[in-house]
């Protein structure tokens, strides 16, 4: 077990368990596109050895049009017809949207966005101005997307998605975690004064909500119709070549 003390945030004591991946030939097809062809041609980093200007414009980028994550976690909760599934639905909802929703400390995952781009230079005035404005033509369509495909798909294909990106993520935990650390250093080097808050959204998808990425492989292994296992690929493929330009 490792104890992650942040401050101003929470202790969180987590355990980055190794992901059962199902053996089901679709979602080994997905893996292995995944790790031997597309991360071929688009590696995923470790860590960020980019200067501060560059993740500060990129965050920057992202906030235009305002964040989206509850909008498609919420349109999950709401075509899931599994009792046992719509509740872990809503635990997660919890986690994303941030305790604090339901009495808790814990903020939302946009919120701990916003101090990771505090930290490169972004204030809450900026932030705040970027999320009124229209997202960029890209990101609009890509955003329609995403939530069409988790408002309209089988409950199960849309859980199944998350094996892009949370999947991606837990498989890559320890590696993950150790650029974290890695950037710790090189945020200290430029100044940044907080490096809790600074380095909390990245540490809480690497290590801590591992157990997400569990549940998209579990619901995906539900899915046992040719026809609905193929929806279920196409709808992977596509968010991972969406999320291309994040490696």
């Amino acid at each position: 077990m490792t104890e992650v003390k942040v401050g101003g945030y929470a202790t969180e004591t987590w355990k980055a368990e190794e992901i059962n991946i199902p053996t089901t030939p679709w979602i080994q097809a997905f893996e292995e596109y995944r790790w031997n062809v597309f991360h071929k041609v688009y590696p995923r980093r470790s860590g960020d050895t980019r200067p501060l200007d560059q993740r500060a414009a990129d965050k920057r980028n992202a906030h235009k049009g305002g964040d989206i994550n509850h909008r498609f976690e919420g349109e999950r909760y709401l075509i899931c017809t599994d009792k046992e599934y719509r509740r872990k639905q809503l635990r997660k909802l919890v986690d994303e949207g941030g305790e604090i929703s339901v009495g808790g400390q814990k903020v939302s995952h946009p919120m701990l966005s916003r101090w990771e781009s505090y930290a490169y230079g972004l204030n809450k005035e900026e932030v705040d101005g970027l999320e009124r404005e229209d997202a960029n033509p890209a990101g609009l369509i890509s955003r329609g997307w995403w939530c069409y495909t988790n408002r309209t798909s089988d409950w199960r294909v849309a859980f199944a998605t998350s094996m892009v990106g949370e999947g991606g993520t837990a498989q890559l935990s320890k590696q993950l975690l150790a650029g974290v650390e890695e950037d710790r250093k090189r945020l200290a080097g430029w100044g940044v004064q907080d490096l809790d808050r600074a380095l909390m959204n990245r540490w809480e998808h690497a290590g801590i909500d591992v157990d997400h990425a569990q549940m998209s492989y579990d619901a995906a292994d539900l899915i046992e119709d040719p026809e609905t296992q193929e929806q279920a690929r196409q709808a992977c493929l596509l968010r991972l070549h969406d999320q291309a330009r994040a490696y």
